[in-house]
């Protein structure tokens, strides 16, 4: 023996060692995937629908006279920014469900790091913008 006390159970897993998240990292076939779709997903399934509603309101405010329109190119700027921030509004919206997506992804180290909590300790600068940059 070596002098220490080995109390772990002879059959007990042990656990893999959680995969760092950082900028250089290379997603898999399946997670760039997964990516695809959440960036599809998001698009038609939120943003089109939330740009087309906010416009659509935008446009009765403006009819109703409750918003006023340019005197000069009257209300396309204010519909441009009612689109813009739909569009935004959506992609942000499906943020939590493309987390849990990529969550119950199996032999997924961006899913692995997800599951444990990584990358909510990880650095702004790291994981966040590979994701967005992916979703963006």
């Amino acid at each position: 023996m070596n002098g220490r006390a080995d109390f772990r159970e002879p059959n007990a897993e042990v656990p893999r060692p959680i995969p760092l998240i950082g900028a250089d990292y290379i997603p898999t076939e399946e997670e760039r995937r997964m990516f695809a779709e959440c960036n599809d997903e998001s698009f038609w399934f939120r943003s089109v629908p939330l740009a087309a509603t906010s416009m659509l309101i935008t446009q009765g405010l403006i009819s109703k006279g409750i918003l006023s329109s340019h005197p000069r190119f009257g209300s396309i700027p204010k519909l441009i920014f009612a689109c813009i921030m739909g569009y935004f509004a959506g992609k942000l919206s499906y943020v939590r469900t493309c987390q849990e997506k990529f969550k119950n992804l199996e032999n997924s180290p961006l899913g692995e790091a997800l599951r444990s909590g990584q990358a909510r300790r990880s650095s702004p600068s790291g994981q966040s913008k590979q994701i967005w940059r992916y979703l963006g």
